[in-house]
């Protein structure tokens, strides 16, 4: 007789499921008994029991689901307790509208409705919990193998034919001052100007460069990311080929990355401390600022500046994160932050010198529109748990 395909449900696998219960009714006695306790000796009114009661119950719940039902790594509470709310208000609502549509509806005695709304608010409270508030997204193990390069450092370039060789020998003439090891990587999105050719000429003449060509157009986040897959340095940057934010912030990345023992070092323009020596117009600067406020509301709160072109990560983080990005245009930025905090990686923002390049090809009201809807699809992909890892 053949074997069943189907595998039996393990006690590990409803584990969890036993614990959120757990936890449900040890919240519920501790609901009763606070509110027990705030009226008799503390003469407080019912109302204002209750309230208190409710939250002091809430935040148990909370915090027992995190570190003993799923055990969740994050350390970033404030977002994860927004999330709790999210789904307790989700489940009032449930509530609310089954035990209308049973009783008043259905005319199903109160007892019997409230008993068959329990289980599907239990069913919902603890899925919603599980696969989004503390859904497990873990970061990357970093691999001890030695790497070819103490950097890489990419350059996206379309149509960069007239300021490309400047860029490039600046950065080479960086490494050799600073003595640093690192491979320079052109990624060719698809230009028509002769980038290429001119890349693929200058190789011959600076060490360790190379060129990866895509083989059209498709966007700066595909660019860097072909560079990040081609990469093999122990550390990652990528730079603008305009070189707005100069080479030498290099060291004032990696200072920032070692010191506070970060996995991301990402370039500012809006810290106090940032030196912006030509500034954008003001109108580019008002569509930056309402992008960030937006950014930070909806995607990853704390950075002030998520779109400068200049981002250093430890090598193995910048491939596990890149080869789970989507995004192949200006958004891809908000996308790698996005998984970056999924995954716990540590961001540290620093305040570098940055120049506004002329010629820059940034549409400011059609890109920020592009941008927009690309936070819309990041989010929904985050939500869904596309960026989660294996």
């Amino acid at each position: 007789m053949p074997k069943s395909s189907s595998k039996a449900i393990t006690f590990q696998q409803i584990l969890p499921f036993l614990k959120y219960c757990v936890v449900g009714a040890l919240g519920t006695t501790i609901d009763v008994a606070v509110l027990w306790v705030l009226v008799h000796f503390g003469g407080l009114p019912v109302l204002a029991a209750t309230s208190i009661s409710f939250v002091v119950s809430v935040v148990n719940n909370f915090i027992l689901n995190k570190i003993w039902t799923f055990r969740s790594t994050s350390s970033n509470y404030r977002k994860l307790f927004v999330k709790f709310i999210i789904v307790s208000a989700g489940g009032l609502l449930i509530t609310n509208g089954c035990m209308g549509a049973l009783v008043h509806g259905l005319g199903v005695w109160y007892i019997h409705a409230k008993l068959i709304t329990s289980v599907l608010v239990l069913a919902w409270n603890f899925l919603a919990n599980k696969y989004w508030t503390f859904r497990h997204t873990h970061p990357l193990s970093i691999s001890m193998e030695p790497h070819a390069f103490e950097y890489s450092i990419i350059v996206p370039a379309f149509n960069e034919a007239k300021r490309i060789e400047k860029t490039l020998r600046i950065i080479d003439a960086f490494r050799s001052a600073q003595k640093i090891d690192a491979e320079l990587i052109v990624v060719d999105d698809g230009s028509t100007d002769g980038t290429a050719a001119l890349v693929r000429e200058l190789a011959g003449q600076i060490t360790h460069l190379q060129i990866v060509a895509a083989q059209k157009n498709e966007g700066k986040g595909n660019a860097v990311k072909l560079g990040v897959r081609a990469s093999r340095g122990r550390r990652v940057l990528f730079t603008d080929a305009d070189n707005s934010t100069p080479i030498a912030e290099l060291l004032t990345l990696r200072k920032a990355l070692d010191e506070n023992n970060s996995d991301i070092a990402i370039g500012s323009r809006y810290l106090k401390s940032s030196r912006v020596q030509i500034k954008q117009t003001p109108f580019r600067i008002l569509i930056g600022r309402i992008g960030n406020f937006l950014i930070q509301s909806f995607i990853i709160n704390g950075i002030q500046d998520s779109q400068c072109g200049f981002k250093l990560f430890k090598g193995d983080v910048a491939r596990d994160i890149f080869a789970n990005t989507r995004v192949k245009r200006w958004g891809f930025d908000i996308e790698v932050l996005a998984i970056a905090d999924l995954r716990d990686y540590k961001i540290t923002e620093v305040p570098v010198s940055w120049y506004d390049a002329p010629n820059s090809r940034l549409r400011p009201v059609r890109d920020a529109l592009n941008t927009f809807a690309e936070l819309v699809y990041i989010k929904s992909n985050v939500w869904c748990g596309r960026y989660d890892a294996e």
